[in-house]
């Protein structure tokens, strides 16, 4: 028994090992690079130019959760050079020693520094790490910024009314809307939801009062244990009118009809409102079919909600520096910048667009992203019921002119979920990470609400347990074939072991 137990030891400790093997492989020698991302959040087109250019092969692979890369990152840290986490995964793999800082000084992304956006520079320059090997460093030091936004609602309003979306509990009093609402299948973005229900009196006084940003954080980063159970509570009264948990099938649900409101992050809000729109174009950027399927909007929530950060970091077992600065300056480049904006939806933390040329897109010449942007998908000037949107907050810094806008009314959500207004941004906040406690408590609390009976390490548990039965099994079946295998002997009687000799005695009749 103790050989079959070291041998399925020896095995289950070799397995990360032998998944190795599924993956294609690359020495230090190869001219690769190792890149992870989330899905469809990078137009693939720009990997081919990438290695084009280069001569440097990409090898592209995606995740589902931050909380699956980071235990990917954890079992093998050289799987990656380069990877694509959220601001509080970022800052808890930089508390944890498990990325390097970036080289700034490298001249390849002397454009990044001067062309990213002074507001975000300053939100990532505020984040401070409390603790571990990086205490007293910045966010921004481990990370070259990628995509930026917010949270809330996209909404179809033929069933929905602007109103029912201002606040995060709204929808769900809404009788219509029972079986028509999705929340995130992420215990992290449903749990800042949650908070902001459960205080939602609490956000709104610091609102009012002015309390700054600061206060609004506080309290959406609050993990004592009242404050879980509340949570928890909360989400399992809200069960009876969702239609199901999503990461992203929740923009083509919206789309086509299966949902009328859904929390999304706002890039996936920029692509559920593009489709919905039915615009086809041709080869030459003309629109040849409009079938408008959903008048889809999006709305963040007037208590507050998140605003999170994405970049690309280097795990701390990357060697492959030359290359990743390489491809770190071609992301960034303004043409790539916009392309990558419009194929995902999602928002640049780039603010100019001037450094390398002018931006082209479809035949006509943009000076920086602005224009290429903004006024090119949002502007009505000519329009007289168009508000005026001031976005100098996130331009202004990095180029110069007037960063105002034109917006109608039906083109706000859109406008917002692209670049959310200076009011919206005060009142939004950035997640913290959590420790190993807190994420035990939280992940407890978020199994209970998903309604798993059995917690996450007893499954696991029992998946191995019912892994070793099957390999004791197998080897027993087939002890005559394994030599080394030996039975147990009979045990000795207490006559022998006093050295007497046990005799077999033939029935004898009398």
């Amino acid at each position: 028994m103790k050989r079959f137990i070291t041998l399925f030891l020896a095995i289950f400790m070799l397995l990360p090992t032998f998944s190795m093997f599924g993956c294609k492989q690359v020495s230090n020698s190869e001219k690769v690079l190792r890149v992870c991302n989330c899905e469809d959040y990078i137009d693939e087109d720009l990997l081919a130019e990438f290695t084009e250019e280069t001569g440097i092969e990409v090898i592209y692979s995606t995740y589902g959760t931050n909380e699956n890369l980071y235990n990917e990152l954890v079992i093998n840290p050289n799987s990656y050079d380069l990877v694509v986490p959220s601001e509080y995964m970022i800052e808890k793999l930089a508390v944890e020693g498990r990325i390097q800082k970036i080289d700034f000084s490298k001249s390849v992304l002397s454009d990044y520094k001067d062309n990213l956006s002074p507001f975000i520079k300053d939100r990532l320059d505020g984040i401070l790490l409390k603790e571990g090997k990086n205490q007293g460093s910045s966010l921004s030091e481990f990370m070259v910024g990628y995509m930026w936004g917010t949270m809330g609602w996209v909404y179809n309003r033929d069933h929905v009314s602007d109103s029912d979306v201002k606040n995060w509990y709204s929808p769900f009093n809404n009788p219509a809307l029972k079986k028509k609402i999705t929340i995130k299948d992420a215990v992290r973005d449903s749990y800042i939801v949650g908070l902001a229900m459960v205080y939602e009196n609490e956000l709104k006084y610091a609102l009012e009062n002015n309390l700054g940003n600061q206060t609004i954080t506080q309290i959406l980063n609050n993990v004592e244990k009242s404050a879980i159970n509340k949570v928890g509570e909360k989400l399992n009264s809200l069960k009876p009118m969702l239609y199901g948990f999503e990461v992203d099938s929740g923009k083509n649900d919206i789309v086509l009809g299966r949902i009328d409101a859904y929390v999304a992050w706002s890039g996936d809000a920029c692509y559920a409102i593009d489709v919905a729109c039915g615009e086809v174009e041709d080869e030459d950027g003309e629109i040849i079919e409009d079938k408008f399927l959903r008048d889809l909007s999006y709305s963040v929530p007037e208590e507050g909600s998140n605003i999170w950060f994405d970049g690309f970091v280097m795990p701390s077992g990357s060697t492959k520096h030359e290359y990743a600065y390489q491809f770190l300056e071609f992301i960034s480049r303004p043409e790539n910048v916009y392309r990558n904006m419009n194929y995902t939806g999602y928002t640049s933390m780039i603010a100019n667009g001037d450094f390398n040329s002018p931006i082209e897109v479809d035949g006509e010449v943009y000076k920086d992203l602005y224009e290429a942007v903004v006024l090119g998908w949002f502007d009505e000037s000519d329009n007289p019921q168009a508000q005026e949107v001031d976005l100098s907050y996130f331009f202004e810094g990095a180029n110069t002119g007037n960063y105002t806008v034109m917006v109608s009314e039906e083109g706000m959500g859109r406008l917002i979920a692209q670049y959310p207004t200076a009011d919206i941004v005060d009142r939004c906040a950035v997640m913290s990470y959590f420790d190993n406690d807190t994420l035990m408590r939280i992940n407890d609390m978020w199994e209970s609400v998903k309604g798993e009976t059995f917690p996450t390490w007893l499954i696991i548990l029992i998946a191995v347990l019912v892994i070793l039965l099957a390999i004791l099994v197998v080897l027993y079946r087939n002890k005559d074939k394994i030599k080394w295998i030996k039975l147990p002997q009979r045990k000795t009687t207490r006559a022998e072991r006093k050295g007497y000799k046990v005799v077999k005695i033939e029935r004898i009749d009398f």
